[in-house]
């Protein structure tokens, strides 16, 4: 009756699949974690370049426009949560008049985390009353 016992081979799939198949799922369930958090950095990062751009656009002046796109970057990045957005977050605007807020003039903002290789753009219009 032993020796029956030790013959039977139920089950003995379903344990070869398990030993074989979480190897291979380790590094894939690592990999999708990965590619989650990257694109919820990039899709807070392009909300941000958003918000900074328009803010930036709606400004008196260019000295204005300049601290308040900076300042929705630091306050926006952290509501949004980034841990230390002053240091985290570099970003570059390109006008393409001077001074920027000049009627019809296009502003480009550009927001990257060279940490973790992202970068996103964000583009807007001056209203041709400004």
């Amino acid at each position: 009756m032993n020796l029956a016992f030790l013959r039977d081979q139920r089950g003995s799939a379903s344990i070869e699949f398990v030993i074989l198949a979480i190897p291979l799922f380790i590094p894939l369930f690592l990999y999708m974690n990965t590619f989650s958090s990257a694109s919820d950095d990039q899709e807070r990062l392009r909300t941000l370049a958003r918000e900074s751009v328009r803010a930036f656009v709606t400004s008196a002046n260019d000295g204005i426009a300049f601290e308040v796109s900076r300042s929705v970057i630091v306050e926006g990045g952290r509501l949004l949560g980034f841990e230390n957005p002053e240091s985290e977050i570099r970003s570059q605007i390109i006008c393409s008049q001077s001074p920027c807020i000049s009627p019809d003039s296009e502003i480009v903002i550009t927001l990257s985390i060279p940490e973790r290789s992202i970068q996103v753009s964000a583009i807007e219009y001056v209203t041709p009353w400004a």
